[in-house]
């Protein structure tokens, strides 16, 4: 039995059902992971997932998987989100820290000022979602969360850290699942 074997139910415990995947095949190659679809209880929020990704990022403290939460009819975003992140740390062979910073340079997410990601834990799930245990209790797999933010919220991170990226969310009550929100920097 896989270390791993308890993925898949900790995710439906945490994020919901899952709907389906999007094959590690992509344009004639094996890109290394699945992207994974789960639907939400609430039927308002869509988590995309990776699976696979962990076999690719070796020397992380732990083997890694993204995980990106938005609302319902944001799924589009979601994956693409989660699909350009993995893609770039798979052909770089790296992995992300909670804190890291993963910034293009114009906008990611059409209709939206969204120019990125913050790794991060989840933002509204418990602490026990972020890191897969084994049935002994062991850490095995981390889940970094993507959080979505706007260059404005990346050069506010950059200048005085992310806990006046996260300051300012709480001020402001922030919906960090819609890429429609406003930037906060």
């Amino acid at each position: 039995m896989s270390r791993f074997s308890g993925f898949p139910a900790h995710i439906e415990k945490h994020v919901g059902r899952v709907r389906g995947a999007h094959s590690r095949m992509a344009g004639g190659r094996d890109r290394g992971y699945d992207l994974v679809y789960c639907d939400h209880p609430d039927g308002a929020h869509v988590t995309v997932l990776t699976s696979g990704l962990r076999d690719r990022t070796a020397g992380a403290p732990l083997p890694q998987e993204l995980v990106c939460t938005l609302q319902a009819d944001q799924e589009l975003h979601a994956r693409h989100l989660a699909g350009v992140i993995a893609e770039l740390l798979t052909e770089s062979n790296s992995r992300v820290g909670y804190g890291a910073l993963i910034m293009n340079d114009r906008v990611l997410l059409p209709e939206s000022e969204i120019a990125g990601a913050l790794a991060a834990p989840h933002p509204y799930l418990g602490d026990e979602f972020d890191v897969l245990l084994d049935d002994s209790g062991q850490p095995v797999l981390q889940l970094i969360t993507l959080v979505p933010i706007t260059r404005g919220e990346a050069q506010l991170v950059a200048r005085y850290g992310r806990d006046a990226l996260y300051d300012r969310w709480e001020q402001t009550g922030a919906n960090l699942l819609d890429i429609h929100r406003p930037c906060t920097a």
